[in-house]
């Protein structure tokens, strides 16, 4: 699906106002909420997310070439460990997930439970202990 750039109705800056023919991809009026106009300004939104993790991964040796270790973890939790400073850990299930000992959030797709734990249908990066 392709991101809206900006405006509050098609086609959302894909081609100009008064061009001969429709887009070919439909662009739903819902997406005038999704424009990258509209993320920019919410520190919440994914594009904010991505753009993180694209930070994160140009300074971060670990995200480099190099071997991954899988790491224990509960049932619908998929966790992997590049070096011994970083890892990833995926909340597949539908409870919240125990982090692996870390002592540092990079990112996470969702804010984690006021217990520490990763929600459920959500991501983390973290630095290891």
């Amino acid at each position: 699906v392709p991101l809206p750039w900006s405006g509050s109705v098609a086609p959302f800056g894909f081609s100009p106002d008064d061009a001969p023919a429709e887009p070919w991809l439909p662009q739903p009026a819902h997406w005038a909420g999704r424009t990258v106009a509209v993320q920019q300004s919410d520190e919440t939104s994914f594009l904010q997310l991505y753009r993180a993790a694209l930070r994160i991964r140009r300074t971060e040796p670990s995200l480099g070439d190099g071997p991954m270790r899988w790491l224990d973890s509960a049932p619908g939790v998929l966790a992997f460990a590049r070096d011994e400073h970083f890892a990833s850990v995926t909340n597949l299930s539908g409870d919240s997930a125990t982090l692996p000992a870390h002592h540092k959030v990079l990112l996470a797709s969702m804010p984690l439970d006021a217990d520490g734990t990763l929600p459920s249908n959500s991501s983390a990066w973290i630095r290891l202990a």
